[in-house]
């Protein structure tokens, strides 16, 4: 359950070692939520954006959306790095019931390593269209802080 008394982290992270760190220490030391995902939810959830750049996403946004809505929205977070609360999703990229951490935590890790090592261009984003892989990456990095911003540590 959410603790609606608790605030989120204030994080931005600006590499991968910073989000696998914040990761492990939450895992170590315990959380709580003050939002509706557990960890394991929000690392198969953020792992969506390094899987759908390697491999594609069947689904997709209409037309007006990737090609008109989307390059604005995308400017705005990558020049704020953040995302607001509470933007409705299609269910196909939301995730699933809670899961064992460290599978979702261990394939979490696979994917960003075989994004990281990604030598063609990335798939389209089912929202934005088509991303550099930077941008993908910076997208994915703020993407990540918005998430695990929802779980506080107990040591904190």
């Amino acid at each position: 359950m959410s603790d609606s008394t608790l605030h989120r982290r204030k994080l931005d992270f600006k590499n991968w070692p910073e989000v696998l760190a914040d990761i492990d220490h939450l895992r170590r030391a315990g959380y709580d939520r003050a939002g509706n995902w557990d960890l394991s939810q929000i690392v198969e959830h953020i792992g969506e954006g390094p899987r759908t750049a390697l491999r594609g996403k069947n689904h997709r946004a209409g037309w007006m959306i990737r090609k008109l809505l989307g390059p604005i929205v995308l400017r705005q977070i990558l020049r704020q790095r953040r995302m607001k609360a509470g933007i409705k999703v299609p269910e196909w990229w939301l995730p699933g019931p809670t899961h064992d951490e460290s599978a979702a935590i261990n394939a979490f890790r696979a994917d960003l390593s075989a994004f990281q090592q990604m030598t063609t261009d990335p798939f389209p984003h089912p929202f934005f269209g088509t991303l550099t892989k930077q941008q993908w990456n910076d997208l994915a990095l703020i993407h990540a802080a918005h998430h695990l911003s929802f779980l506080v540590p107990r040591d904190q």
